[in-house]
Protein backbone atom coordinates (compact mmCIF):
# COMPACT_ATOMS: atom_id res chain seq x y z
CA UNK A 1 0.00 0.00 0.00
CA UNK A 2 1.20 3.44 -0.81
CA UNK A 3 1.26 4.85 2.66
CA UNK A 4 3.06 1.29 4.15
CA UNK A 5 0.32 0.05 6.15
CA UNK A 6 -0.63 -3.40 5.64
CA UNK A 7 -3.80 -4.38 6.17
CA UNK A 8 -4.45 -8.30 7.85
CA UNK A 9 -8.32 -9.70 8.57
CA UNK A 10 -8.12 -12.13 11.58
CA UNK A 11 -11.31 -13.57 12.99
CA UNK A 12 -10.04 -12.25 16.66
CA UNK A 13 -11.43 -9.03 17.55
CA UNK A 14 -7.57 -7.83 18.75
CA UNK A 15 -4.37 -9.12 19.36
CA UNK A 16 -5.03 -9.34 22.59
CA UNK A 17 -8.09 -11.81 22.44
CA UNK A 18 -5.53 -14.49 20.79
CA UNK A 19 -3.23 -14.14 23.15
CA UNK A 20 -5.80 -14.81 26.03
CA UNK A 21 -7.18 -17.75 24.17
CA UNK A 22 -3.35 -18.27 23.79
CA UNK A 23 -3.01 -18.89 27.41
CA UNK A 24 -6.19 -21.10 27.79
CA UNK A 25 -5.36 -23.40 25.68
CA UNK A 26 -1.87 -23.67 27.14
CA UNK A 27 -2.86 -23.79 30.85
CA UNK A 28 -0.11 -25.19 33.25
CA UNK A 29 -0.47 -26.51 36.28
CA UNK A 30 -0.70 -23.70 38.89
CA UNK A 31 -4.52 -24.60 39.46
CA UNK A 32 -6.11 -27.77 39.77
CA UNK A 33 -6.18 -29.93 36.38
CA UNK A 34 -10.11 -29.29 36.06
CA UNK A 35 -9.69 -25.85 36.14
CA UNK A 36 -7.42 -26.58 33.41
CA UNK A 37 -9.93 -28.68 30.99
CA UNK A 38 -12.27 -26.21 32.02
CA UNK A 39 -9.69 -23.25 30.10
CA UNK A 40 -9.03 -25.00 27.65
CA UNK A 41 -12.63 -25.90 26.88
CA UNK A 42 -13.36 -22.20 26.69
CA UNK A 43 -10.26 -21.35 24.36
CA UNK A 44 -12.33 -24.18 22.20
CA UNK A 45 -15.56 -22.91 22.35
CA UNK A 46 -13.94 -19.34 21.09
CA UNK A 47 -11.71 -20.94 18.01
CA UNK A 48 -15.21 -22.47 16.97
CA UNK A 49 -16.75 -19.16 16.85
CA UNK A 50 -13.42 -17.63 15.12
CA UNK A 51 -13.82 -20.59 12.14
CA UNK A 52 -17.44 -19.48 11.65
CA UNK A 53 -15.90 -15.76 10.51
CA UNK A 54 -13.65 -17.44 8.49
CA UNK A 55 -9.75 -16.52 7.75
CA UNK A 56 -8.08 -18.91 10.80
CA UNK A 57 -5.19 -19.92 10.68
CA UNK A 58 -4.05 -23.83 9.82
CA UNK A 59 -2.15 -23.41 13.01
CA UNK A 60 -5.02 -22.09 15.16
CA UNK A 61 -7.37 -24.73 13.59
CA UNK A 62 -5.00 -27.61 13.90
CA UNK A 63 -4.34 -26.48 17.67
CA UNK A 64 -8.04 -26.21 18.64
CA UNK A 65 -8.70 -29.98 16.93
CA UNK A 66 -6.18 -31.79 18.43
CA UNK A 67 -7.18 -30.28 21.97
CA UNK A 68 -10.72 -31.55 21.34
CA UNK A 69 -9.55 -34.77 20.97
CA UNK A 70 -7.45 -34.47 24.27
CA UNK A 71 -10.76 -33.30 26.14
CA UNK A 72 -13.41 -35.50 24.72
CA UNK A 73 -10.82 -38.87 25.59
CA UNK A 74 -12.46 -40.29 28.44
CA UNK A 75 -12.56 -43.33 30.83
CA UNK A 76 -15.04 -45.51 28.36
CA UNK A 77 -14.81 -49.52 27.59
CA UNK A 78 -17.80 -49.57 24.77
CA UNK A 79 -15.79 -50.69 21.68
CA UNK A 80 -17.72 -48.38 19.55
CA UNK A 81 -16.81 -45.35 21.85
CA UNK A 82 -13.16 -46.27 21.81
CA UNK A 83 -13.57 -46.22 17.80
CA UNK A 84 -15.04 -42.80 18.13
CA UNK A 85 -12.02 -41.41 20.19
CA UNK A 86 -9.93 -42.88 18.08
CA UNK A 87 -11.66 -41.30 14.99
CA UNK A 88 -11.43 -37.90 16.86
CA UNK A 89 -7.73 -38.57 16.74
CA UNK A 90 -6.90 -38.94 13.58
CA UNK A 91 -9.60 -36.42 12.08
CA UNK A 92 -7.50 -34.18 14.01
CA UNK A 93 -3.76 -35.10 13.27
CA UNK A 94 -4.53 -35.96 9.32
CA UNK A 95 -5.67 -32.41 9.14
CA UNK A 96 -2.85 -30.96 10.85
CA UNK A 97 -0.51 -32.80 8.64
CA UNK A 98 -2.16 -32.51 4.98
CA UNK A 99 -3.27 -28.82 5.85
CA UNK A 100 0.13 -28.04 6.84
CA UNK A 101 2.21 -29.86 4.41
CA UNK A 102 -0.15 -28.89 1.06
CA UNK A 103 -0.24 -25.37 2.09
CA UNK A 104 3.50 -24.84 0.97
CA UNK A 105 3.50 -27.04 -2.00
CA UNK A 106 4.40 -25.43 -5.24
CA UNK A 107 1.64 -26.25 -7.79
CA UNK A 108 4.00 -26.38 -10.64
CA UNK A 109 6.90 -28.31 -8.77
CA UNK A 110 5.28 -31.16 -5.85
CA UNK A 111 7.59 -33.03 -3.76
CA UNK A 112 6.64 -35.88 -1.53
CA UNK A 113 4.97 -34.89 1.78
CA UNK A 114 8.14 -36.29 3.47
CA UNK A 115 10.17 -33.83 1.77
CA UNK A 116 8.23 -31.30 2.79
CA UNK A 117 8.11 -31.98 6.06
CA UNK A 118 12.04 -32.49 6.19
CA UNK A 119 12.07 -28.62 4.92
CA UNK A 120 9.62 -27.57 7.35
CA UNK A 121 11.35 -29.22 10.48
CA UNK A 122 8.34 -31.47 10.74
CA UNK A 123 9.13 -35.22 12.51
CA UNK A 124 8.22 -37.36 9.54
CA UNK A 125 6.61 -39.45 12.59
CA UNK A 126 3.25 -37.60 11.69
CA UNK A 127 3.47 -38.37 8.04
CA UNK A 128 3.88 -42.19 8.68
CA UNK A 129 0.83 -41.92 11.12
CA UNK A 130 -1.14 -40.12 8.62
CA UNK A 131 -0.38 -42.76 5.91
CA UNK A 132 -1.09 -45.53 8.54
CA UNK A 133 -4.45 -43.95 9.47
CA UNK A 134 -5.86 -43.48 6.00
CA UNK A 135 -4.41 -46.71 4.17
CA UNK A 136 -3.32 -49.34 6.87
CA UNK A 137 -4.94 -50.65 10.20
CA UNK A 138 -6.30 -47.29 12.72
CA UNK A 139 -3.30 -46.65 14.96
CA UNK A 140 -3.39 -47.03 18.88
CA UNK A 141 -5.10 -44.61 21.36
CA UNK A 142 -1.78 -45.19 23.05
CA UNK A 143 0.38 -43.60 19.65
CA UNK A 144 -2.86 -41.62 18.46
CA UNK A 145 -2.93 -39.98 21.95
CA UNK A 146 1.44 -39.46 22.04
CA UNK A 147 0.65 -37.87 18.70
CA UNK A 148 -1.82 -35.33 19.49
CA UNK A 149 0.63 -34.16 22.70
CA UNK A 150 3.56 -33.61 20.38
CA UNK A 151 1.97 -32.03 17.41
CA UNK A 152 0.50 -29.76 20.31
CA UNK A 153 4.03 -28.98 21.68
CA UNK A 154 5.10 -28.68 17.70
CA UNK A 155 2.56 -25.90 16.99
CA UNK A 156 3.37 -24.31 20.23
CA UNK A 157 6.94 -24.03 18.78
CA UNK A 158 6.33 -22.95 15.20
CA UNK A 159 3.52 -20.46 15.88
CA UNK A 160 2.09 -19.54 19.48
CA UNK A 161 5.28 -18.63 21.00
CA UNK A 162 5.75 -16.20 18.20
CA UNK A 163 3.29 -14.57 18.71
CA UNK A 164 4.35 -10.60 20.09
CA UNK A 165 2.76 -8.42 22.69
CA UNK A 166 2.70 -11.13 25.65
CA UNK A 167 0.62 -9.00 27.90
CA UNK A 168 -0.11 -12.22 29.60
CA UNK A 169 1.47 -13.40 33.07
CA UNK A 170 2.09 -16.95 31.13
CA UNK A 171 6.21 -17.28 31.26
CA UNK A 172 7.34 -18.24 28.32
CA UNK A 173 10.20 -20.33 29.66
CA UNK A 174 7.59 -22.29 31.58
CA UNK A 175 5.06 -22.85 28.67
CA UNK A 176 7.63 -23.78 25.78
CA UNK A 177 9.13 -26.69 28.40
CA UNK A 178 5.47 -28.03 29.32
CA UNK A 179 5.44 -32.37 29.68
CA UNK A 180 3.37 -34.41 27.80
CA UNK A 181 0.91 -34.44 31.17
CA UNK A 182 0.73 -30.70 31.25
CA UNK A 183 -0.74 -30.68 27.36
CA UNK A 184 -2.63 -33.94 27.96
CA UNK A 185 -4.99 -33.13 30.45
CA UNK A 186 -3.18 -35.84 32.68
CA UNK A 187 -2.13 -39.18 31.89
CA UNK A 188 -5.10 -40.58 30.39
CA UNK A 189 -6.41 -44.51 30.34
CA UNK A 190 -4.94 -46.83 28.19
CA UNK A 191 -8.07 -48.29 26.56
CA UNK A 192 -6.27 -50.34 24.46
CA UNK A 193 -5.50 -52.45 27.95
CA UNK A 194 -8.89 -52.00 28.46
CA UNK A 195 -10.40 -53.70 25.57
CA UNK A 196 -7.63 -56.53 25.28
CA UNK A 197 -8.93 -57.16 29.46
CA UNK A 198 -12.55 -57.10 28.02
CA UNK A 199 -11.78 -59.59 25.52
CA UNK A 200 -10.07 -62.01 28.10
CA UNK A 201 -13.01 -61.50 30.45
CA UNK A 202 -15.44 -62.77 28.01
CA UNK A 203 -16.84 -62.46 25.05
CA UNK A 204 -17.60 -66.01 23.77
CA UNK A 205 -17.85 -65.56 19.98
CA UNK A 206 -14.58 -63.65 18.24
CA UNK A 207 -15.44 -59.97 17.68
CA UNK A 208 -13.62 -58.90 14.67
CA UNK A 209 -14.15 -54.97 15.77
CA UNK A 210 -12.82 -56.11 19.18
CA UNK A 211 -9.50 -57.83 16.95
CA UNK A 212 -9.35 -54.83 14.81
CA UNK A 213 -8.66 -52.68 17.83
CA UNK A 214 -6.30 -54.68 19.98
CA UNK A 215 -3.74 -54.60 16.79
CA UNK A 216 -0.86 -52.54 17.55
CA UNK A 217 1.43 -50.37 14.84
CA UNK A 218 5.23 -51.31 14.36
CA UNK A 219 6.70 -48.97 17.13
CA UNK A 220 10.08 -49.46 15.49
CA UNK A 221 8.65 -47.64 12.46
CA UNK A 222 6.93 -45.08 14.57
CA UNK A 223 9.75 -43.90 16.47
CA UNK A 224 12.26 -44.23 13.66
CA UNK A 225 11.81 -40.71 12.37
CA UNK A 226 11.48 -39.62 15.97
CA UNK A 227 13.75 -36.41 16.53
CA UNK A 228 15.77 -36.76 13.85
CA UNK A 229 14.76 -33.18 12.14
CA UNK A 230 15.31 -29.79 13.99
CA UNK A 231 12.26 -27.97 14.02
CA UNK A 232 12.09 -24.00 12.43
CA UNK A 233 9.48 -21.47 11.91
CA UNK A 234 7.40 -21.46 8.62
CA UNK A 235 6.12 -17.93 7.30
CA UNK A 236 2.71 -17.28 7.92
Amino acid sequence: MANGVQIIWTPWRNHDEILRVREWLFATSSMDEAGNSSLRRKACDQISVWKLRGNLPHAVESTWLLTEALLTDDVQTDLVRVFAVKATYITAISRFVTGLLDSQQDAKFKVSMYAKAQQMGLPAMFVDLRHEASHGDMPSLTNLRSAARRALQWLWDDYWKTLAGDKTEMQTQEVSNLKETDLSLQPLPDLDAVERDNAEKGHEEEDPTAVALDAQPDLGKWQKWQGLWDSRPIGR
